[in-house]
């Protein structure tokens, strides 16, 4: 394909949300397909900012973790040819596999049930295979292999050192012979393919340039096996239609790398059912600022791929805007930012600077990426932002005490402050327990930082908290989320930045400033209130003015 695809009322109404999306921190590429038809496939934003390279349809982007449906399926196609088999334990593959680890099959690496490690080191730090085979074989188990769930990046590398293994030739070298050339694949690999004549897509975390994987170290057995491939939109969709036929997988093998174990994970497959029935899929993401995700509605015979070369204020960008983007498929009405005009209606450095509200919270404004940043120092800015009212304010307020109290208690060992905290207590103080001692288990906090109370992106009508905690090394974020003055879920998540809450704005006349939130959908519009042609307030929907400072 050399010209991007934007097709029927399906492919037009997707396109017309991530092109409106796009100014307010989207970057990336899509295909959509629906009954085997492709409605969309296009690039958004720029895939080279310094030389304003544009995302296409062509784009090379990392598939990240998508990578591990690859490493799954030549498993499968190995066992196929009687080479293997997924119950066969590590020591068929490995001399001297510690006592511990010398039960695990195959099957617990492909659905991180074996109590692996999750990371055996940096992604493109140089790695020598038989030295991270045995840092992972020499690491502690997380839990009795085949009794538990715990994603295993380190699980999948072992897997791609037992395919180099059984196949007798290199990784890459057996997925391009067996399984991407044969599907069609011709962009899809680590190095094989000949990228020269590609636009691969720089990766973007803020300001910062990460280039691309292809200036990296390699090939480094942190990765491999388990992240960092690089496809084509295209390319995903021709993965997918191979899958549909059994001239590469027979259909048993298909039902056996479809069915799930534990948490819904499959062999490089979550099977999840949907309200618009079942659905196989994976994502991927890196704190360089890439992320991408492929979903099978196989029941709806829709197919999204997704690829986005940004972070999005510091969060992982397709999980900002992934339920979303399901939404306008499936027909949801969503808000959307308004169109803008085709020039700014007033230069944004006008903007940047500090604006201090009444009660002396601050929110920063800079100029990135040609878009507007408003960045909340406090509680008061992201309240501000989200423009709440008394009554949600309130509430805010009022859970950032309450999470201030009980993670100040949890730090110095006192977890009944937490605990009498919870919903339904009695269920759920040993989940929450085992979410605590993991994140001391990392970390081994000695500090801790409330970073603020923003919607919650994981139950409606919620909100949640974002604590950080401090180690000699490490640093680890605790989700607590609130909802009637009660904990009903925690969480662990994995942040690039501190700034848990922000909004990208544009002017959308000289008078009238607008954010939108990617993961909430959420517009906001803030009159811009001038003095001697200088900006001097934005005052928002509550009537609440920001003063700039001079």
């Amino acid at each position: 394909m050399s010209e991007a695809i934007v097709h029927g009322e399906l492919g037009h109404r997707l396109d017309e949300y991530l092109s409106r999306i796009t100014p307010f921190g989207f970057a990336g590429a899509a295909l959509l397909a629906k009954d085997g038809e492709i409605v969309l496939n296009k690039g958004y934003g720029l895939a080279n900012r310094t030389d304003k390279v544009p995302n296409t349809a062509q784009t090379v982007f990392s598939t990240g973790s998508i990578s591990k449906q690859f490493t799954a399926a030549a498993i499968m196609k190995l066992e196929m040819q009687g080479k293997l088999h997924t119950s066969d334990p590590l020591p068929k593959f490995f001399p001297d596999v510690p006592a511990d680890k010398a039960n695990i099959t195959l099957h617990q690496l492909l659905t991180h049930t074996a109590g692996i490690i999750n990371y055996s080191g940096e992604d493109f730090v140089l790695a020598d295979k038989e030295e991270t085979v045995l840092k992972i074989l020499a690491a502690p188990l997380r839990f009795v292999p085949g009794e538990d769930f715990a994603y295993s990046n380190a699980g999948y590398s072992l897997l791609a050192a037992i395919i180099e293994q059984v196949a007798q030739q290199p990784y890459e070298h057996f997925l391009q012979e067996q399984l991407l050339a044969p599907a069609g694949l011709r962009h899809t690999g680590y190095r094989l393919p000949n990228w020269s004549e590609m636009d691969v897509a720089h990766w973007y975390n803020g300001r910062s340039d990460f280039g691309t994987t292809l200036e990296k170290p390699y090939p480094s057995w942190n990765l491999l096996g388990n992240g960092g491939i690089l496809s084509t939109t295209e390319d995903m969709f021709r993965w997918h239609q191979a899958l549909l036929g059994d001239e590469i997988f027979s259909q048993a093998a298909k039902e056996k790398m479809y069915t799930p174990d534990f948490q819904d994970y499959a062999y490089g497959w979550r099977v999840v059912e949907t309200d618009y029935g079942r659905c196989l899929q994976h994502n991927g993401a890196s704190s360089y600022g890439s992320s991408a995700l492929f979903r099978r509605y196989v029941d709806a015979d829709v197919v999204l791929v997704l690829f986005c070369n940004q972070d999005y204020n510091g969060e992982v960008l397709i999980n900002a805007v992934q339920d979303q983007i399901e939404a306008v498929v499936f027909a949801e009405e969503i808000p959307l930012p308004p169109a803008l005009p085709a020039a700014p209606p007033c230069p944004l450095e006008k903007f940047a600077g500090n604006f201090v509200l009444p009660d002396g919270g601050t929110i920063h404004v800079s100029v990135e990426n040609e878009a507007l940043h408003l960045t909340p120092e406090s509680q008061e800015g992201i309240n501000w932002l989200l423009g709440l009212s008394e009554a949600e304010t309130a509430v805010y307020n009022q859970t950032l005490q309450q999470t201030q109290t009980v993670m100040a208690a949890a730090l110095t060992g006192d977890t009944e402050p937490l605990l009498n905290a919870l919903a339904r207590r009695e269920a759920r103080t040993p989940g929450v327990l085992r979410t605590w001692e993991e994140l001391v288990d990392e970390v081994q906090p000695t500090e801790m930082t409330v970073l603020g109370i923003r919607p919650s992106l994981y139950l409606p009508d919620a909100c949640e908290a974002i604590t950080k905690f401090t180690g000699p090394t490490e640093s680890g974020w605790f989700v607590s989320i609130w909802r009637d003055g009660q904990n009903v879920g925690v969480l662990l998540t994995e942040l690039v930045s501190d700034n848990i809450f922000s909004a990208i704005a544009q002017p959308t006349t000289a008078d009238t400033l607008v954010t939108y939130h990617l993961s909430y959908a959420l517009p906001r519009q803030f009159q811009i209130v001038y003095e001697n042609d200088a900006i001097r307030n934005l005052v928002s929907e509550q009537n609440i003015a920001a003063r700039k400072n001079q």
